[in-house]
């Protein structure tokens, strides 16, 4: 019997809401010691809290202590997917720590065993445990693995573990102190090679101290010198990474980042720069006060960004830098109907200067100056009685800055916006009264922030009445800057259900008579709907195209029709039909155009029967008919076939062209397939193949295990890269092939999950260069992978080691292809 609802509403009051249980076969209720204790017996109870799954076959449950003890398979899935497996567990609810006994963990590609494990504040701790990334690879005897007297395992993917016995074959190979290991990362630690320039050795030893942990990077170049760095990670609060590398002779890479976030105050700096591509140190620092505000908090802020040039014989960049810039916004005070938020930014500026400025050019393009900017905005907004509504804002930014311009007079600018407005409104009458005044003038040095000049000054004064299905509207004004009055606005519509007319006209107060006119309706009795609008400009004397459309609702579809005409003598301008029907899997389209003045036609179609479509495209003019079918067939991710013919019909066949393409994204089998093929015409009556590309990856057979015996393996064979052939006839041989990392892979199966790649990949153009291929050869045993690498354009030779599950899952995706064979 299951009592899965009935424990769900008893328990989630006696768990504070954080404990569901999903599943079980028996519930005892006690006291013991004045304490309420929930007993949970199933096969299994099945517990769910807060995003972690556990399972046991027997649960105990203290109410006061917050204690929760599982026994007898009992099995945990916590917040990062990991999976605790144990004979018992205590879990203390209020902090989420617990204590187990005979445990087996499963953290990525990593699995950890030992009789005792805790967690605290989200670190696990194995004593006297023992851990390898093979257990999933089908090995008899782990490949590799250690002992140790204590593993840490931190939230993420950090591994530490303290008196360290190296494993072989589960023979002992070396004592260390300490092992460090990044369960997401799978990148060479050791690496052996020769280029054009000579040997070099990289190797990345790990090390852990209280400030953290990461690598220390140890480089040797034959020839050349030594190269040295660190990457470096933080275990504290906040988020640090710290990464330094300097290679022979004077080449230097580094990245300092840090960020730390808490509600009273935040802070992020970043400090990087590459030799390899720009000899500058880029930094940028920013410190919010509080970190996380709130609607009344003051906010602070301190920005500091820019960069230092290594280079002096390069030009630097010309981007903004602030050194430094400083801002203090207040939030925003109110007093009954009245608001106001004010802010200032100081700081001093390096950036491109404002050509449009005489005093900016003399700068040069590139210049530097302090500003002060100064921001505030104040709103008003009353009811003083019923049907009345006034409101006012004023919003005002002003740029000061250290230049001066011509006259001696420091330079600034000013955006301000002055507005207000007065409603009233008595039953289906309003009048409304609004003032607006908007300045920018003046001048900045910098491009970034300089603003075009503007001048706005209005009184405007409208009368409105509406009373379903009528409504008018009369808009009038003077433009205060000018002196003068602004255009009389009359509007009317008439709107209800099925119908709408608009009507509207300007005209001049100032001597310029009627101005504008236009006229709008609309009928639209379901299923059809009609529309027509036309404009009159009065200073031009001039109609705009009469404009008419009509439409039909389907079921499942639509079709309509518009025509716009002109009245000035041109006639009918163009004529435009739509329409659409879908149906299940079925659907249709259409929409032709014929353009009068031009004379052309057009005309596009297409019908979907589910995975297959086809489609049509037409164009007539006076001089030819151009054409256009496609056809299309196939589901994503499976195989995709699109054929597509091209051209033009002028006496006779031109530019003729057929288009194939083949694409899949399965993953044993992901690529795209184009092909060009050239068709008889009129200057060329041929058929031959212009061009064909080859993207991709495609397994050609699979590998074949080797038997009991050890006999009648076969290896698999598969393509990746990428090849294109062009034809040229002005070329002796006709044609030309552009290969991208495109070569054959070899892979041969062993026993044990044990794996051997043998690619050859080549890029190049041909023909007329000597082939020079890059040769890869992996050893992938699952849990690791060794890689040589010998490339005959380069002159270089590799070797690389990596660790980790599926190790050579990465090795084989260099080429941006997943090669066939492969994990």
């Amino acid at each position: 019997m299951r009592w899965s609802l009935l424990l769900l509403f008893l328990l989630l009051p006696a768990m504070a809401g954080t404990l569901k249980v999903l599943e079980a076969e028996r519930l005892e209720l006690r006291e013991e010691g004045g304490e309420e204790v929930y007993v949970l017996v199933g096969s299994p109870v099945r517990l769910e809290r807060d995003g972690e799954a556990l399972e046991a076959e027997r649960v105990v449950y203290f109410r006061g202590k917050r204690l929760l003890l599982l026994s007898g398979k009992v099995r945990y899935k916590d917040k990062e997917g990991r999976l605790i497996e144990a004979e018992e567990l205590q879990v203390d609810l209020s902090d989420e720590s617990f204590d187990a006994l005979e445990v087996r963990i499963e953290a990525k590609d990593l699995l950890l065993t030992g009789p005792l494990c805790q967690r605290a504040a989200g670190a696990i701790l194995l004593q006297r445990g023992y851990a390898t990334p093979c257990a999933s690879c089908g090995q008899a005897v782990p490949d590799y693995a250690f002992r140790a007297r204590e593993i840490v395992l931190y939230p993420g993917d950090r591994v530490v573990a303290r008196g360290v016995v190296l494993l072989v074959q589960e023979k002992p190979l070396l004592e260390l102190p300490v092992l460090l290991l990044f369960l997401s990362e799978r990148q060479p630690r050791l690496e052996v090679g020769q280029d054009d320039k000579g040997v070099y050795v990289k190797a990345a030893l790990p090390y852990v101290s209280e400030l953290g942990l990461g690598y220390t990077l140890l480089h040797y170049y034959g020839g050349r010198g030594y190269g040295f760095g660190l990457d470096h990670f933080g275990v504290g609060e906040a988020r640090e990474r710290y990464f330094f590398l300097h290679t022979p002779p004077d080449t230097f890479q580094y990245r300092g980042e840090y960020a730390l976030k808490r509600a009273q105050f935040s802070l992020t700096a970043l400090l990087e720069r590459d030799d390899t591509r720009e000899k500058l140190s880029r930094f940028r620092l920013e410190g919010l006060l509080p970190g996380t505000p709130g609607p009344q908090d003051w906010r602070y802020a301190l920005r500091l960004e820019g960069f230092l040039d290594h280079d002096p014989a390069t030009p630097p960049p010309r981007t903004l830098q602030r050194l430094p810039e400083l801002e203090a916004q207040s939030p925003v005070l109110r007093e009954g109907p009245f608001t106001f938020q004010g802010s200032l930014v100081l700081g001093r500026y390096l950036a491109e200067t404002n050509p449009l400025n005489r005093s900016a050019r003399a700068l040069g393009p590139y210049g530097e100056a302090w500003r002060a900017l100064l921001s505030h905005a104040e709103a008003l907004t009353l009811t003083p009685w019923p049907g009345a509504t006034f409101r006012a804002e004023n919003r005002f930014r002003g740029f000061y800055y250290t230049t001066r311009n011509p006259d001696g007079e420091y330079e600034r600018q000013v955006d301000w916006t002055t507005t207000a407005l007065f409603r009233q409104a008595l039953g289906g009458f309003s009048v409304e009264l609004a003032y607006g005044r908007s300045v920018q003038e003046g001048e900045s040095p910098f491009r970034f922030d300089a603003l075009p000049g503007r001048r706005s000054h209005q009184a405007t004064l409208a009368l409105g009445y509406t009373e379903r299905p009528l409504a008018l509207a009369l808009k009038g004004g003077r433009d205060l800057e000018k002196g003068a009055y602004l255009p009389l606005e009359l509007e009317v519509r008439l709107q209800e259900t099925g119908y709408a007319l608009r009507a509207y006209h300007k005209r001049g107060l100032e001597g310029e008579g009627p101005l504008e006119t236009r006229a709008e309706a609309a009928l639209t009795p379901y299923p059809f709907s009609l529309r027509a609008s036309l404009r009159y400009d009065h200073a031009k004397g001039l109609f705009d195209p009469l404009l008419l459309q009509g439409g039909y609702a389907l079921p499942g579809g639509s079709l309509n029709l518009s025509h716009r005409h002109g009245l000035n003598g041109e006639g009918p301008l163009e004529t435009a039909l739509a329409f659409a029907f879908r149906e299940g899997q079925e659907a249709y389209t259409l929409q032709g155009r014929r353009d009068w003045a031009r004379n052309t036609t057009s005309l596009l179609g297409q019908a979907i029967w589910g995975p297959t479509s086809l489609s049509l495209q037409l164009s007539l003019d006076a001089q030819a008919l151009g054409y256009q079918t496609g056809l299309r067939f196939g589901l994503a991710p499976g195989p995709l076939f699109d054929l597509a013919l091209s051209g033009r019909y002028q006496e006779g066949f031109r530019a003729s062209n057929l288009r194939l393409a083949l694409s899949q994204a399965l993953p044993e089998v992901g690529f795209r397939l184009t092909a060009n093929l050239h068709l008889p015409e009129v200057e060329d009556p041929g058929v031959y193949l212009r061009d064909a590309t080859f993207t991709g990856g495609a397994e050609l057979w699979r590998p074949t295990p080797p038997d009991e015996e050890g006999g009648n393996a076969i290896p698999g064979l598969a393509l990746s890269g990428s090849l294109t052939y062009t034809r040229r006839p002005d070329r002796p041989e006709g044609y030309s092939l552009a290969l991208r990392g495109f070569g054959p892979t070899l892979t041969f199966l062993g026993r044990e999950n044990t794996r051997l790649h043998l690619s050859a990949l080549l890029t190049q153009n041909l023909p007329g260069e000597a082939l020079k291929p890059r040769f890869i050869l992996v050893l992938d045993r699952c849990c690791w992978a060794m890689r040589v690498t010998v490339d005959a354009a380069k002159g270089s030779f590799g070797l690389a080691f990596l660790y980790g599950g599926q190790a050579a899952g990465l090795l084989l995706s260099e080429e941006g292809v997943k090669l066939g064979g492969g994990p």
